[in-house]
């Protein structure tokens, strides 16, 4: 996950950066003593971003400000930075977008004159401003974390560049950079972002009307998250290969990667995603005649939201 890349990059500058700035004691080339302070703020953003990971939203953001204060406490910066980008990913993700503006601004400004915390909190900038429609914003915060990293992290960057090029109706760019992105997440062995690569492409392609580029490329995605076990992942290729069935007017397909979506979200405890898939079989099948099935699919639904155990889950 992009946090625990972050939690490794800056645990590492967090606890080297005192001996780089202090200097070797008596030019001995003594270690830095790491206080008891950074140890317990290091430990609570640990917790904080497995928590984090694990979807345990108030246990993660217990953690991560705890993080926060005690690093604050020390004016220990870059481990402040990591927990400020990690609450504002954590509040994007739990639609609060106003609270993570509020702590991304916060490690932006921490951040000035360290090129690789820079890029970092400028790509959670970018994506806060994509979820608040900003492509234009989004667009400036993207391109400023792509100007910083410093490699490793560029196919990343390039596929979220690539991504707001696509929200803002730019196709051609959009296809242009995850291209670029394709390549570089390969070279490096970035699997996991060459799927987002790949999926992204296909999803152009299917836009475009190339439905046999599309399928190809949707389902090389998929065998990279299977390969990964990106459980969330593996449900969005589903899902875009449901849409390309869709656009090729093969709705029995299209239920069925819906089909399979929808048990790969209620299976890792994505109760909203479930049951927005069931909505859209609910529409398939209302538009096929297939009244039956249709009502099924909308009280699994409803079960759903209302956290009830199912009872009618349609499986094909």
């Amino acid at each position: 996950m992009n946090s625990w890349f972050l939690y490794k990059h800056i645990r590492t500058l967090s606890f080297l950066l005192p001996a780089l700035l202090s200097g070797c004691a008596g030019g001995g080339g003594s270690a830095a003593i790491r206080s008891e302070a950074q140890l317990h703020a290091a430990t609570q953003l640990e917790r904080g971003i497995r928590s984090q990971g694990k979807g345990e939203i108030h246990q993660a953001e217990k953690f991560l400000t705890d993080s926060l204060r005690i690093s604050s406490s020390i004016e220990d910066n870059p481990a402040r930075i990591t927990s400020l980008v990690n609450l504002a990913r954590l509040n994007r993700l739990n639609n609060k977008p106003e609270s993570a503006l509020l702590h991304i601004d916060q490690a932006l400004k921490l951040a000035v004159g360290i090129p690789g915390l820079m890029a970092e909190a400028a790509y959670e900038k970018a994506l806060i401003e994509l979820a608040l429609n900003s492509a234009g914003e989004a667009l400036t915060w993207a391109t400023k974390s792509l100007s910083y990293d410093d490699g490793g992290e560029k196919g990343k960057r390039l596929n979220l560049v690539a991504r707001i090029h696509r929200a803002a109706g730019n196709r051609n760019e959009a296809a242009s950079f995850a291209l670029r992105a394709r390549e570089e997440n390969h070279k490096n062995g970035q699997t996991n972002e060459e799927s987002n690569s790949l999926r992204l492409l296909g999803s152009l392609e299917r836009e475009n009307g190339r439905f046999g580029e599309a399928a190809k490329l949707l389902q090389e995605s998929l065998e990279i998250d299977k390969q990964v076990g990106e459980s969330h992942k593996i449900a969005l290729d589903l899902e875009e290969l449901a849409a390309l069935a869709g656009d090729q007017g093969d709705f029995t397909k299209m239920v069925q990667y819906l089909d399979r979506a929808f048990s790969v979200y209620l299976s890792g405890g994505r109760i909203d995603k479930a049951s927005s898939t069931q909505l859209k079989m609910a529409e398939i099948y209302r538009k096929t005649g297939d009244m039956n099935l249709a009502e099924k699919a909308l009280q699994t639904a409803e079960q759903l939201m209302r956290k009830e155990p199912l009872k009618n889950a349609i499986s094909n």
